[in-house]
């Protein structure tokens, strides 16, 4: 028996290849479409891109919800009978209720499962940043970490982990609620690009960096607020999109050229933060070693 376990849900965007790679059980958000709920990790992604517009069009823009408390005890019974511990990480806690909803689903099972320690982590980020803090966690407990130095390696990284947003159309996340800090620029008539930040220099939630007209003015701005807080550090990069690959791979590129990179991971973004930031999103997340 492994001694710790990790989770972490759907929102870090770690895609089931990965966290089968590292060994990670993922918790799905629900995505509810015309009444009905599906998990997004059951999603196409390809077909959802390609309906978010049309929905918007129509003021039908799915909801969603976080996994039951439920789910998260039949999660906790399922890897007790795996590891002696368990940690899961949660998107921050601002967005949504799935860190309430396991920390209620791990007082409950203190009593049923009183032989197996569970923590439970808000990450105060989300999408590549979490997957980030994840992936370190998970390479913490595959090394032999007890659960306290899991732990400490996870909170450690939630200070580390920088995540940028670079959004087209703000007019989702005005919808949602999420953007408060931003709500002037949602109404704009110029044609930009919004670069977002949610970490814990922000307590998690969505604050303004800026407005850029064109792809270089993007570029410019991002790569100089990465080397502002890295300096020559070596960096772990994650990059998310919403049916941009191409932008995707070249931001890779790009950042591989300029700064040494220890590895660049690029997911697509599944359907929850895709219907809040619309289609055309990318995510750049990173953490750098000192």
């Amino acid at each position: 028996m492994k001694k710790v376990a990790i989770m972490t849900d759907t929102a870090s965007q770690m895609t089931k290849e990965l966290a089968d790679e590292y060994n990670v059980k993922l918790v799905p958000i629900i995505i509810i479409i015309d009444g009905k709920e599906y998990p997004e990790t059951e999603i196409d992604r390809a077909w959802y891109y390609e309906q978010l517009p049309k929905w918007k069009a129509a003021d039908k823009i799915p909801t969603s919800s976080s996994a039951s408390i439920g789910y998260f005890l039949e999660a906790y019974r399922e890897l007790s009978q795996q590891a002696e511990a368990i940690l899961f990480i949660s998107y921050s806690s601002k967005f949504g209720m799935m860190f309430n909803t396991a920390a209620q689903a791990k007082k409950m099972a203190e009593e049923e499962l009183p032989q197996t320690a569970i923590e439970v982590i808000d990450s105060v980020t989300h999408c590549g940043a979490q997957m980030l803090i994840v992936l370190e966690a998970a390479r913490a407990a595959a090394a032999g970490k007890s659960l306290p130095e899991v732990v400490e390696v996870a909170n450690r990284m939630v200070k580390r982990v920088n995540n940028i947003s670079l959004i087209d159309d703000l007019s989702l996340l005005a919808k949602g609620g999420r953007i408060h800090k931003v709500r002037p620029w949602a109404g704009s008539k110029i044609t930009n690009t919004v670069l977002i930040e949610a970490s814990v220099a922000t307590g998690g939630e969505h604050k303004p960096l800026a407005r850029c007209k064109t792809k270089g003015q993007v570029l410019k701005t991002l790569f100089e607020l990465v080397k502002e807080r890295s300096g020559n550090g070596k960096l772990h990069v994650a990059i998310n999109h919403a049916d941009a690959l191409v932008e995707a791979e070249e931001l890779k590129e790009l950042a591989s050229l300029r700064f040494p990179c220890a590895e660049v991971f690029i997911t697509p973004l599944y359907p929850l933060v895709t219907h809040h930031t619309g289609v055309g999103t990318r995510l750049f997340s990173w953490w750098s070693e000192d």
